[in-house]
């Protein structure tokens, strides 16, 4: 009975210990954001202070105050968001979690989010036309950057006009962002 108990404890030590998470919305030394935040979001994807008014929420990153996945307003005004993500959620909160199609008050579509748990996957921008216009692969990640991540820029007929990394600098400095 000891024996269980002792192999127990140990079971139960070391399972903790593994099991921990990131901790959220931390500050550096500085006073600046840094890591992983919750970033809270209203019902057209534009950033909130707060979880008061707040129709979704999804994790982001800060590396000592720059905001490194800073995409935010999903829609227009007039726009609209479909989701194919977890229809089980009741909370007037939702993580995001799935593919959410974003269409302007046209009704052409302007971007594809896909999020896991609140983790950003892929985004993707499109032309009024339909055509693919950027694509951010956050599944992809450079040398030794957990949060660097891949982008492919097309013109209108498709073509790839640009693709490289999204990573710090030489100097340990994030490119400016937009967003």
């Amino acid at each position: 009975m000891k024996t269980i108990f002792i192999l127990s404890t140990i079971l139960l030590s070391f399972s903790a210990a593994y099991s921990q998470t990131e901790p959220l919305n931390q500050l550096d030394s500085a006073g600046k954001k840094d890591g992983k935040w919750i970033l809270y979001l209203d019902y057209k994807g534009d950033k909130l202070k707060d979880s008061v008014d707040a129709a979704y929420w999804r994790y982001t990153y800060y590396d000592n105050g720059v905001h490194i996945y800073p995409m935010e307003g999903f829609i227009s005004e007039n726009g609209k968001i479909e989701s194919t993500g977890n229809s089980k959620q009741t909370s007037k909160i939702k993580i995001l979690d799935g593919e959410y199609k974003c269409f302007d008050s046209e009704g052409h579509l302007r971007f594809i989010h896909v999020f896991k748990n609140g983790e950003y996957i892929s985004y993707k921008e499109f032309y009024k036309s339909g055509a693919l216009q950027e694509y951010f692969d956050y599944t992809k990640h450079y040398e030794g950057q957990p949060h660097s991540w891949y982008i492919y820029t097309y013109d209108k007929t498709g073509e790839v006009t640009y693709e490289g990394w999204t990573k710090k600098d030489a100097n340990g400095h994030w490119p400016p962002m937009r967003g």
